[in-house]
This record gives structure tokens, C-alpha cells and sequence, in this order.
């Protein structure tokens, strides 16, 4: 949509993924979950979610993170075969997620090796979430978890680690992130698409 366009007017996917670490060149994808939000309501009965069985083997670091051993992974579907309702999902819609940087590193990869691309902006709860503390209190943290955030705007964190659970959580923290910030200013798309920029200018000069 237009940078323009009222937030609420736009469509949404808020994606969380499971991995077996952070760098994507050594790293996998084991699970995903993704929730559809439309006219800023979520769309439970569209989202989706999966198991996805690794090339490589998971390190015990990673089962305690995720809970989800070789064993549950075994009849899972490869990456390339499981996505396909990741990408239903996602198509036409502006990818939400919380810490774009790790949720990005995998996603592209895992699309170019279907012929695609992630096109347009990424929105970034986590971003997002400073953006909302630092107005509201003048200050904020360096980062945010997911559970800390949700915490913060008094919402339930579902089911910590579990892609579909942190997707929901997700989703419902960006609806009550941007109807926040609507009511102090009204948002559009790029006003949540570029809120990096709105971040580095409220860190550069603090609210006294």
C-alpha cells in the first residue's frame, strides 16, 4: 500500500519463526507461525502454522530455547516443502515481527530458493514497542523482549517459543502498539514502516 495509506486501511502478517540459532548461514528454521491482520483486527481463522524438519542437527541450547527435539521433527516436511502456507500468508500483506534483523536473515533466503523475494518494508514490534516507551515515558530500554513488551501494554504473552504463540503475541502487541500511537498521532503505513528513524531521533534528543 501507499506510505500514505492509514494503518488501519492496510494488511498485515505478523510472523514469528523458531530456529536452531541466530546466523542463517549455519542455522534452520523448525517451526513457523503466521497471523493475517486486517482493518487492525486479527484473522484467527487464517493463521497458520508448522513444523519444519532440519538439515542439520539441533544442538541441545536450541531444544531447551524451543523445546522441539529431532524426534518431533522427524515426519515433519522439509523448509521448501512446508512454507507454502507461510507464503499464502504473507502475500499481498506487510510482514510484522519482533527483531526484524534475526526474522529477516532467514526469510530471504527461505524465499529466494522459491523464486521470490521479500518486497517492501518491514514492520518491527520491537522497534516499535522503544518508540512507544520512550514517548510515553520519556525513556526507554535498549531493547524489548516480546514477553516484556506484552507485559508492558498489558496483554498476554501465548505460549513463549512456540512460533504460533509468539506469533499471536505478536500480532496483538502491533494492533495495541499502533492504536497507541494513533491516538497521540495519526499513523499510516510509513509512519510504522519507518519508525527506526523516528527511534533514533527520539534517542538523539531525550524528552526532558
Amino acid at each position: 500500500p501507499a506510505g500514505r495509506t492509514p494503518w488501519r486501511a492496510a494488511s498485515y502478517c505478523a510472523v514469528d519463526l523458531e530456529l536452531t540459532g541466530l546466523d542463517p548461514k549455519q542455522h534452520e528454521i523448525v517451526s513457523f507461525g503466521a497471523v493475517p491482520i486486517e482493518d487492525g483486527r486479527l484473522q484467527l481463522s487464517a493463521a497458520v502454522h508448522a513444523r519444519v524438519r532440519p538439515l542439520r542437527s539441533i544442538s541441545a541450547a536450541s531444544i531447551r530455547v524451543h523445546g522441539m527435539r529431532p524426534a518431533d521433527l522427524a515426519d515433519a516436511p522439509p523448509l521448501d516443502v512446508a512454507i507454502d502456507p507461510l507464503l499464502a500468508a504473507m502475500a499481498g500483506r506487510i510482514t510484522v515481527v519482533h527483531v526484524a534483523a534475526i526474522e529477516r536473515g532467514f526469510l530471504r533466503p527461505a524465499l529466494r530458493r522459491q523464486g521470490l523475494r521479500l518486497r517492501g518494508p518491514i514492520i518491527d514490534t520491537s522497534v516499535l514497542g522503544l518508540v512507544w516507551l520512550h514517548e510515553r515515558d520519556g525513556h526507554a530500554p535498549r531493547q524489548t523482549s516480546l514477553a516484556d513488551l506484552a507485559m508492558a501494554l498489558g496483554l498476554p504473552s501465548h505460549s513463549p517459543h512456540d512460533a504460533i504463540g509468539d506469533a499471536l503475541t505478536t500480532a496483538q502487541a502491533f494492533v495495541a502498539l499502533a492504536t497507541h500511537l494513533d491516538a497521540r498521532r495519526t499513523q499510516t503505513v510509513r509512519s510504522l514502516t519507518s519508525a527506526g528513524r523516528r527511534l533514533q531521533s527520539l534517542l538523539s534528543y531525550p524528552s526532558r
